[in-house]
């Protein structure tokens, strides 16, 4: 499959079956997350693969955003590693972007293998790095649910094809 039909073939999975994933696959996704590029290859990234009975019950009282995923993986960046483009005058820290960059090398690759993931933000970020004990430079950026999709339920939305032209997207200036 090529890159765009690959793209174009993934989607926003919210039901997903009971399937395990087998831990071959999941090392790959955690491989594509690990060799994605960050600003000055700082590798701020961090990832918590939820998948014990009791972390997946954790994450499910605090965000319906799991979908019964069999595998949850907590993206976060650590602040004190990540680059600071201080000097350009914005204070801006590279954190939050080299994270979705990660996150969308292991979506891809989940879809390469076969497997759907759902990108989720609809949470209280503090909220779940208080329920995991995660230190104060650990930023959570999104959950990445992953598994096999039901096959009823988990199909994608009839939203999920609509795109604008490229005319309004990309413009040359």
């Amino acid at each position: 499959m090529n890159f765009l039909d690959l793209a174009k073939s993934r989607f926003s999975c919210r039901a997903f079956s009971a399937t395990p994933v087998e831990e071959e696959k999941l090392q790959l996704v955690l491989e594509a997350g690990r060799i994605a590029p960050t600003a000055t290859n700082s590798q701020p990234v961090r990832v918590f693969v939820l998948e014990s009975e009791g972390a997946i019950a954790k994450i499910r009282q605090a965000t319906r955003m799991a979908y019964n995923a069999p595998v949850v993986l907590m993206v976060c960046y650590d602040s004190a590693v990540s680059y600071k483009a201080i000097n350009h005058h914005d204070d801006h820290d590279c954190g939050f972007e080299d994270a979705s960059i990660v996150t969308t090398h292991m979506m891809l690759e989940a879809k390469s293998l076969g497997l759907d993931t759902l990108w989720a933000r609809g949470f209280n970020a503090q909220e779940i790095a208080n329920a995991f004990a995660l230190p104060e430079n650990l930023k959570l950026v999104c959950l990445l649910d992953l598994g096999y999709a039901d096959p009823e339920n988990g199909k994608p939305s009839p939203r999920h094809s609509l795109r604008n032209p490229l005319e309004i997207f990309a413009k040359k200036i």
